[in-house]
């Protein structure tokens, strides 16, 4: 693995240490770099292929600024601990904004999903990070 794809999995993890994604479970986030792949060749089939799913799991896109409005923007409700919270996805998704490029959010299956938030370095690897979210 180069040194600039070890450098941003480190960045990633602390970006995401001790975040949950909430759904109707909580999940953490784990990071992922995929060498000499590209985004531009990133098909539906080839993101289960890396992700060891079924051929006919449902896959389905977000906008990446969309997925993350809802943990990113101050509610009037927010205490202390949930502003911090919510600094700390800024921090995640200004730094995934630094340092990759074409950013997509690939959904896959229903009601237990995988999530995985993917894009391009300038070396030429995909990496980003995943999650699972529970949706009834």
């Amino acid at each position: 693995m180069t040194h600039d794809c070890l450098d941003l999995i480190d960045q990633l993890k602390q970006a995401c240490n001790k975040l949950l994604w909430i759904s109707e479970s909580e999940y953490p986030f784990e990071v992922f770099c995929w060498q000499n792949q590209t985004a531009s060749d990133l098909t539906h089939e080839k993101l289960l292929d890396f992700t060891h799913h079924s051929m006919n799991t449902i896959v389905k896109t977000d906008d990446f600024d969309s997925f993350f409005e809802v943990v990113t923007q101050p509610q009037d409700w927010y205490g202390d601990e949930e502003i911090a919270t919510m600094k700390q996805y800024q921090q995640l998704v200004a730094t995934l904004k630094q340092r990759l490029n074409t950013l997509r959010v690939y959904r896959l299956g229903e009601i237990n999903l995988d999530i995985y938030i993917v894009g391009q370095t300038p070396d030429s690897h995909l990496a980003g990070i995943t999650t699972k979210a529970v949706e009834t």
